[in-house]
């Protein structure tokens, strides 16, 4: 049996619908010879664009065991499910677990001593760089010259 994450996204339900859908798809999981490791329930969510005219949806991950031979037929009974919007099953080397965030840390009444940072004195004159712009000289060039040459003036434009 290979190692798999199936992720699926419900539409928003109900807490007693929610419940029933979520054992439907561990039952077909089971069903299909797979044994569920660990699941990751996101909770609902903002989808990033609308799908079904559904803007929020209920995320869960979650961590299966199954053989290579079972996968279309939960990805087809995933598809033929109403509640579920979206699915994703994606076959892995070993589970990565999600880790719980680390606890807080108590609050310290006295705060550390912050020394002073040292000041730094603004040079007097700006250090070369590569990055200057050229002077003004070297950009300008003699566009009188090119224009007389390219159209001679008349009379009548002046």
């Amino acid at each position: 049996m290979s190692n798999y994450e199936l992720t699926y996204v419900l539409r928003p339900l109900e807490e007693a619908n929610l419940t029933a859908t979520t054992e439907r798809v561990n039952t077909i999981i089971r069903n299909a010879g797979g044994e569920i490791v660990a699941r990751n329930d996101w909770g609902r969510r903002r989808l990033a664009y609308p799908i079904r005219k559904n803007n929020d949806g209920y995320y869960t991950t979650l961590f299966v065991q199954l053989p290579g031979s079972a996968v279309r037929g939960i990805e087809r009974a995933l598809q033929l499910n109403d509640d579920v919007l979206r699915y994703l099953v994606v076959r892995v080397e070993e589970f990565r677990l999600p880790t719980p965030p680390p606890a807080e840390t108590p609050v310290v009444s006295e705060p550390a001593p912050v020394e002073p940072a040292p000041v730094e004195s603004a040079p007097t004159e700006p250090a070369p760089s590569a990055t200057t712009e050229p002077s003004a000289e070297a950009v300008i060039e003699p566009v009188a010259e090119a224009t007389n040459e390219s159209a001679p003036v008349t009379a009548a434009e002046g």
